[in-house]
C-alpha cells in the first residue's frame, strides 16, 4: 500500500519537533476466525504462507509448507475465492510428482527440505518467473544446507533454476525477499548461516549473483534472557520498510528426550528508512502468543501482508499450539494452522494520549500541493490541526481555534479551517504542522509536503533554492 503523498508514521520521532502527552503504542491485529486453515494432510506449524491473487483468474492462492507424518516438509497450495475461506485442490492429475505425499503438493522432494514462502517479484510480473521460491535441501558433503531457486508462472507449476545458490553457506530456510526501489535491487533477509539466529541482509539484481550477507540485527540487552531472532519478513510500506521480527524466547536447556530446543516465538516490529539498515521500535509484541491450546500459543510467524481495500490490511501467519520444535518429534500431534488477522491501515504504531489532550509539532515542511489527510480515531474526543511558521508562530487563519474539529473515525480526514480554508493556501511555504488530539489515536499524516532540515529550509526561505529529495533517508 503506497500513497503518492508523503506519509508520516510514528515508529519513532524523527519527523517530529515536539511531542507532549502522547504515548507511542503498538497496534493490535484482529483475528479472523473463519480465515483459519487447518490442513488435514500436513501440519503447517512452520508454514510461512505466501498469499496472492492470480493475475489471470483472480483466485487467491496460499503457498506454504507442511510437515507430513513421515517428518518430511512438503510444499503445498490452497485456493480461495476471497482469501478467507480455503480449499485444498487435488493436483494429482495436473502434476506428475513421483513422491507425492498429499493431493495439493506442488513440487517433488528430491531437492527439497524446506522453503520460505514464495516471493511475488514485482519486477517480473507477466513472466514465467514472477513467483520465486527460496529452497534449501541436504546435499552430500555439505556441512550445512544447499540452496536452490525455483520459479513459477502460477504457483502450481515449478521449475528449478540450475546453478543458482541464493545463500553462500546454506542458511536455514527463514529467508524473505522484497524489492527495494532505493537500491534498485531485491533485498533478502536471512540468517548469516545455519542455526545462527540473527538477521543478515544481502541483495541481488538478477537472481543469479548475490552479495555477501551483512549482519543487520541481533538480540540485545532489552530482549528477554537468551532470546534469538528467528526471522524477519519485510514489507515495503509507503516510504518505509516494516519488518515482522520473530522473537524466539528460548529455553536454555535442550530436552534430553527429543533433543530439540523448546521456547515460544512471537512477533515484534522492526523498521527501516532505506530497506537496508533496520532498527526496532517499542519492545512489545505486535502479534502476541495466545492462550494455551489455541493456535499461536506456542509459536506465531506472521509472513504475508496484503491490502484489503484502502482501509485495512490482511496479515497471514503460520502458528502452532506447541512450542518450538515440538512438532518435529511428534508430527501426528496436529499442532499448526495458517491464521488470518486484519489491521487498520497504518495501524502498526499510533500515538495516544494517556488522558487529556496531547500535541505534536512536525519538523519543518515545504508544502508542495493541495493535500493533507490524517488517519485518526476520535469517536469520543476530537482532533484539530494548526499550521505555524518556522519560529512556531501560528499562521493567521490556520490556528487551532480556526480549525473545524473532527470527531469520529477516518483513515483520510481532511482538515478544514473557517471560511473554507484548506492546506493548499500554504503552497510553496515552509511551515510546521501541529496536531492536538483529545481521547483518541493518531495513526498517520499524509500530505503533499517534503520534510526539510533547518539548513534546507533556510536555503529555500532566503534564496528560493529547493534541495533535491533524499529517498531512503
Amino acid at each position: 500500500m503506497v500513497s503518492s503523498l508523503f506519509t508520516l508514521l510514528f515508529f519513532d520521532d524523527w519527523y517530529l519537533h515536539h511531542r507532549e502527552n502522547l504515548i507511542r503504542r503498538i497496534g493490535t491485529p484482529t483475528l479472523v476466525p473463519e480465515g483459519t486453515l487447518e490442513d488435514p494432510y500436513v501440519d503447517p506449524a512452520w508454514g510461512y504462507p505466501s498469499v496472492f491473487q492470480d493475475p489471470e483468474t483472480g483466485r487467491w492462492r496460499c503457498l506454504y509448507q507442511g510437515q507430513a507424518e513421515t517428518g518430511e516438509f512438503v510444499p503445498v497450495v490452497a485456493e480461495s475465492s476471497d482469501g478467507i475461506h480455503w480449499e485444498l485442490p487435488d493436483l494429482s492429475d495436473r502434476l506428475a510428482i513421483p513422491d507425492r505425499r498429499c493431493p495439493h503438493q506442488v513440487m517433488g522432494l528430491e531437492r527439497f527440505r524446506e522453503w520460505s514462502g514464495p516471493y511475488v517479484d514485482p519486477q517480473a510480473l507477466g513472466t514465467d518467473e514472477w513467483l520465486k521460491g527460496l529452497v534449501v535441501y541436504r546435499a552430500d558433503g555439505e556441512l550445512g544446507l544447499n540452496t536452490t531457486l525455483v520459479t513459477s508462472p502460477d504457483g502450481i507449476h515449478w521449475r528449478q533454476v540450475e546453478g543458482v545458490r541464493w545463500h553462500p553457506v546454506g542458511a536455514d530456510p527463514i529467508a524473505f525477499a522484497f524489492w527495494n526501489p532505493y537500491r534498485q535491487s531485491h533485498v533478502i533477509t536471512a540468517r548469516p548461516m545455519l542455526n545462527d539466529r540473527r538477521i543478515a541482509v544481502y541483495e541481488t539484481s538478477d537472481w543469479r549473483t548475490f552479495t555477501t550477507p551483512e549482519l543487520a540485527l541481533q538480540p540485545d540487552a532489552l530482549d528477554t534472557p537468551c532470546a534469538e531472532l528467528y526471522g524477519l519478513p519485510v514489507i515495503p510500506y509507503e516510504h518505509l520498510f516494516i519488518g515482522l521480527l520473530w522473537l524466539y524466547h528460548t529455553d536454555p536447556v535442550v530436552n534430553a528426550e527429543n533433543k530439540y530446543l523448546m521456547g515460544k516465538i512471537d512477533c515484534q516490529l522492526a523498521y527501516s528508512y532505506n530497506g537496508w539498515h533496520f532498527q526496532r521500535t517499542v519492545r512489545e509484541p505486535f502479534l502476541a502468543n495466545t492462550a494455551p491450546g489455541e493456535h499461536g500459543s506456542g509459536c506465531l510467524y506472521p509472513y504475508a501482508i496484503v491490502p484489503e481495500g484502502s482501509a485495512r490490511l490482511r496479515i497471514y501467519s503460520s502458528a502452532s499450539k506447541g512450542e518450538h520444535a515440538q512438532i518435529r518429534y511428534n508430527p501426528a500431534s496436529r499442532q499448526g494452522a495458517i491464521l488470518l488477522h486484519t489491521l487498520r491501515r497504518d495501524g502498526f504504531v499510533f500515538l495516544e494520549s494517556p488522558g487529556g489532550t496531547g500535541e505534536i509539532t512536525s519538523r519543518l515542511l515545504l508544502w508542495e500541493g493541495e493535500d493533507l489527510q490524517l488517519n485518526v480515531s476520535v469517536p469520543h474526543g476530537d482532533v484539530r490541526v494548526q499550521l505555524a511558521d518556522t519560529e512556531g508562530k501560528p499562521l493567521d487563519g490556520y490556528r487551532y481555534e480556526d480549525c473545524i474539529p473532527f470527531k469520529g473515525d477516518s483513515t483520510a480526514w481532511v482538515p478544514e479551517w473557517r471560511d473554507g480554508r484548506l492546506i493548499g493556501g500554504l503552497r510553496n511555504r515552509i511551515v510546521r504542522l501541529q496536531v492536538k488530539l483529545t481521547n483518541g489515536r493518531l495513526y498517520a499524516i499524509r500530505g503533499a509536503f517534503a520534510v526539510k532540515m533547518a539548513y534546507e529550509a533556510r536555503l529555500f526561505t532566503d534564496r528560493g533554492l529547493r534541495t533535491p529529495p533524499r529517498p531512503g533517508f
